[in-house]
């Protein structure tokens, strides 16, 4: 369990699959709907996509509802180059799917919870950007692999079961891990917050190795490879480089953070976060 908290009011089901293919169906109208009406929770019937208009429809509707804490499940076929594959052909890149999804969850103030029954959808966190844009959800639930409809299905399942239930993630996650641990092998979680964490911590800890200090301040400072410095000279300069240089980091850190947990356009979510304003 981590210090963030990770709640959903209504859950929404987008497909695009062939006529053959039932298990979004099945997973909402056997586990959703009735889960929901039993615990309280909103939800609406699965929204069928064919091609690039309609996702952008359905983008549309869940950015005009008044929730503002979705849960987005989406079932679809993936491609790794791609993007989602629609029922008619369409492809939606998954930049494309990070743009769409940060609109929601810019709306709904870095609450969007993502869950995706489609091949290599991970790929949505390598697409993301954490230096200029807001973040696209506050967690997923994804695969990096090719996955079977049916372990999907069982999967997710399993996992609303407890989910609409306890209102418990790490619970419903937890509740696959010990059941099922060959399916939660398929299938990646990733927490957001703690991916712009240790991403920047990876960036703070490479920028405190000397080497690098040292070569960064050689190109800050060009002249000093032409003028004869002595040795106190050469560490009064290097410390005033290393002072600055840190400030600098600093400062682009707290801009960065910033823009991508919204704190610029929701005050509130300083106190949700609680991150830290150096990473030196």
């Amino acid at each position: 369990m981590d210090r963030f908290d990770y709640c959903f009011n209504k859950i929404y089901v987008l497909k695009s699959l062939g006529d053959a293919d039932t298990y979004a169906d099945d997973l909402y109208f056997e586990t959703i709907e009735p889960q929901c009406a039993k615990w309280g929770l909103e939800t609406e019937p699965p929204i069928e996509i064919y091609d690039a208009l309609d996702w952008g429809k359905a983008i549309d509707k869940i950015c005009g509802d008044a929730c503002q804490k979705p849960l987005v499940h989406i079932e679809m076929h993936g491609d790794e180059e791609k993007g989602l594959e629609l029922r008619m052909g369409d492809f939606i890149p998954w930049q494309k799917v990070i743009e769409d999804l940060t609109r929601i969850n810019v709306k709904s103030q870095n609450n969007l919870i993502v869950t995706m029954a489609v091949c290599y959808s991970t790929m949505i966190a390598y697409a993301i950007s954490m230096i200029k844009n807001p973040a696209p959800y506050l967690f997923s639930v994804t695969t990096s692999k090719r996955v079977l409809g049916k372990d999907s299905y069982q999967l997710f399942t399993i996992f609303y079961k407890e989910l609409i239930e306890t209102k418990e993630l790490y619970a419903a996650l937890k509740n696959v891990e010990y059941n099922h641990p060959e399916l939660a092998k398929q299938f990646d979680i990733l927490a957001v917050p703690f991916l712009f964490e240790n991403s920047f911590k990876a960036y703070a800890d490479s920028y405190r190795d000397a080497e690098v200090i040292k070569r960064g301040y050689y190109r800050s400072l060009p002249y000093v490879q032409d003028h004869e410095l002595s040795k106190e000279d050469f560490s009064k300069y290097r410390d005033t480089f290393v002072r600055m240089y840190t400030s600098l980091a600093n400062e682009y850190y707290r801009k960065y953070r910033d823009i991508f947990f919204m704190f610029d356009r929701y005050p509130e979510n300083r106190e949700r976060f609680h991150l830290p304003d150096t990473i030196f």
